[in-house]
């Protein structure tokens, strides 16, 4: 018998026409990942009941679910399907707006153990939150919080199953691949030294009296926030900060035409920072947070949302 290694670990995914249960002779597609930490959550409760031993009576189980994140480095085409469960949204040719679609997923994990496998399954999971960490000279890495239904565990594939593997192109990094930054219109633009975009829906486990299953999963607001650290130029960013002006903030990834991705806020605020100097021999750097807030500014309805994707770009 073989221990499983992390470095032999397959991470692989589906999309689910009913949530929560895995396709018939699924097509797996293999994901590109740097870790993991997925986990089958079962929900116990210790029983109070007073015994004259002092001993602990009981331990019941209540109910169950699957929880986790994801990390990766970001490369282009990768994670699609997986953004639009995030926005809850779906692709319409190559813009993503968020919308209140659901998508949902069953991942599996397989486990090298040497004759047989070990698979661990996920089923109705939906991805909660996504975070994306540009920093310079860094790779451009992410992470994503899971929910899900239910889980289980076996040595065997599913019947009929197959593998995609996963795409092979370059991953991205803060340095050749971040093409372009607006924020407001700024002129001159502004130098920053990091970038961190974070989007939520806000997902709650709806419990149920009678099963110890969840009863479904509920979709709340999309929040998109983030941080950008900046270089004090001049003054036009304090004064966005403090007037509380609307701004809006555009940012490209990518260096090969046709693999890229803009990211488009195009309403929000900055709702804290300030000029810092933090000593001797060091950038007086400022620390903006931001929030983005439901723009209406699109030539149409359909334009209405808090924030869009668009991929392909040139």
């Amino acid at each position: 018998m073989a221990f499983a290694d992390g470095s032999g670990t397959r991470l692989a995914h589906i999309t689910e026409v009913t949530e929560g249960t895995t396709p018939s002779t699924p097509a797996f597609n293999e994901l590109r990942f740097t870790g993991e930490t997925l986990v089958g959550e079962k929900q116990t409760v210790v029983s109070e009941e007073i015994r004259p031993d002092g001993n602990v009576a009981d331990v019941t189980k209540v109910g169950f679910q699957a929880a986790g994140g994801i990390s990766f480095e970001m490369s282009y085409s990768t994670f699609d399907d997986l953004l639009e469960s995030v926005l809850t949204g779906t692709w319409a040719t190559d813009t993503l707006v968020n919308a209140r679609d659901r998508k949902s997923f069953t991942l599996e994990k397989t486990f090298e153990t040497g004759g047989t496998d070990v698979f661990r399954r996920y089923l109705g999971c939906i991805i909660g939150s996504l975070s994306l960490d540009i920093t310079a000279k860094q790779i451009i890495k992410g992470q994503m919080s899971v929910l899900g239904r239910s889980y289980d565990a076996a040595n065997a594939i599913i019947a009929g199953a197959t593998y995609v593997p996963a795409n092979t192109l370059s991953v991205m990094n803060a340095a050749a691949d971040f093409a372009s930054l607006d924020i407001g219109g700024t002129s001159p633009e502004i130098t920053i030294k990091r970038l961190q975009l974070d989007i939520t829906n806000n997902l709650r486990a709806q419990d149920k009296v009678g099963t110890d299953a969840l009863a479904g999963i509920g979709l709340g607001q999309v929040v998109v926030t983030g941080v950008i650290d900046a270089y004090v130029e001049d003054i036009q960013i304090l004064d966005l900060i403090d007037d509380h002006t609307a701004s809006s903030l555009i940012f490209t990834i990518g260096s090969v035409t046709n693999e890229k991705y803009t990211f488009d806020i195009p309403k929000l605020y900055l709702i804290a920072g300030d000029a810092l100097t933090p000593g001797n021999n060091q950038d007086v750097m400022i620390s903006m947070n931001f929030q983005g807030v439901y723009s209406n500014l699109g030539p149409s309805p359909l334009d209405d949302h808090t924030i869009d994707i668009t991929r392909n770009v040139a």
